[in-house]
């Protein structure tokens, strides 16, 4: 199977090795508390930063999805909170906050245009750097000037960290999961956090829930966890960092090819990149706009290869296909050929 999903999507190859050898090694059967996975934890979160450019003095911490890290962020962090969105994901990140805190205001912006930056005036900022539902991003300079002003910077990269080479230091907390552009299964949250985020964290002083900050902080400190955690997917990940190259290097090969599947939609007979203008455009997340989108994902089904359905507002008009590092660029010789193929059919 090609798979092109915007996750989960295609693993990284060496994976399939690296899960039996975990299985091998018996640190599957291991206390979260033992020596072996608090030395398993040590590394793996070294290698994280060092391969993803997190600054020293910036935490990570691992939990079971992403929107368990929107729920820590609304109960841990927040006080006075502006979400910017233009799809699917940014305003479900804000519907789900406003359920645990009433102090939330939303601004909705077009696809068409970059964020249309409103004066923070302390209040913490939350954005979505690379829009799943309909493949648009944030620039680095829109991450500047949004934050410009802010308390809180929070950013969910949940389809771009890993792949994009994004400068961290531009927000206190950026939100992740496995199963995109790590290319690993699903099943792992992930949440870098500042210096200054955590102080937020010990003003709001919360610890009524097993994912409060400050008692995740507590046992990371220690490498251990306050729940007990995906083993085998710590195991992977660091399995899968100590042979990756530094993302810097990922996220060129990553915009090159990119740049290539944009060309390629400017050709294609059935269809056009829904998003028009090149500065908002993900590198990771092509969305295509296509009157014919279920009859041409049913047809690459039947050749093996998986697509993305549409999202939210553009489900039945658009597909969208994974730019992530471990899909091959002989995997989108095949796409590309039998999307040729299905347009003079």
């Amino acid at each position: 199977m090609y798979n092109f999903y915007p996750g989960p999507s295609r693993l990284y190859a060496p994976v399939k090795d690296f899960a039996a050898e975990a299985f091998e090694s018996g640190i599957l059967e291991k206390n979260h508390r033992s020596d072996d996975f608090m030395r398993l934890l040590q590394e793996c979160i070294g290698l994280f930063k060092d391969r993803l450019n997190i600054p020293p003095d910036y935490k990570v911490f691992f939990t079971s999805s992403a929107t368990e890290c929107w729920e820590i962020c609304a109960q841990s962090f927040l006080k006075d909170a502006l979400f910017y969105y233009n799809g699917a994901f940014g305003e479900k990140w804000k519907v789900y906050s406003e359920r645990i805190t009433d102090r939330v205001q939303g601004c909705a912006f077009d696809t068409t245009a970059e964020l249309p930056v409103v004066a923070a005036e302390g209040r913490d900022v939350c954005m979505v750097v690379n829009e799943t539902s309909n493949g648009t991003a944030l620039s680095p300079e829109v991450l500047w000037q949004a934050g410009a002003g802010a308390g809180l910077v929070l950013v969910d990269a949940v389809s771009s960290l890993g792949g994009v080479d994004h400068e961290i230091s531009l927000g206190d907390i950026w939100i992740s999961s496995s199963q995109k552009c790590l290319g690993l299964p699903p099943g792992m949250g992930i949440l870098v956090v500042s210096p200054r985020a955590l102080q937020r964290a010990a003003e709001v002083n919360d610890h009524r829930y097993y994912n409060s900050a400050l008692f995740i902080e507590s046992n990371f400190d220690r490498f251990q966890t306050p729940y007990t955690p995906n083993i085998l997917a710590v195991y992977l990940l660091k399995r899968l960092l100590e042979g990756l190259e530094n993302v810097r290097v990922i996220s060129e090969r990553v915009s090159r090819r990119a740049a290539e599947i944009y060309r390629f939609l400017e050709g294609f007979e059935s269809g056009e990149a829904l998003i028009g203008n090149p500065a908002v455009r993900s590198s990771t997340v092509i969305a295509v706009s296509c009157p014919e989108a279920g009859s041409l994902s049913r047809y690459l089904l039947e050749r093996d290869v998986n697509i993305g359905k549409g999202y939210g507002a553009w489900k039945d008009s658009t597909f969208r296909i994974a730019n992530f590092p471990a899909i091959s660029d002989s995997d989108f010789e095949v796409l590309f050929s039998l999307l040729r193929n299905f347009a003079h059919r």
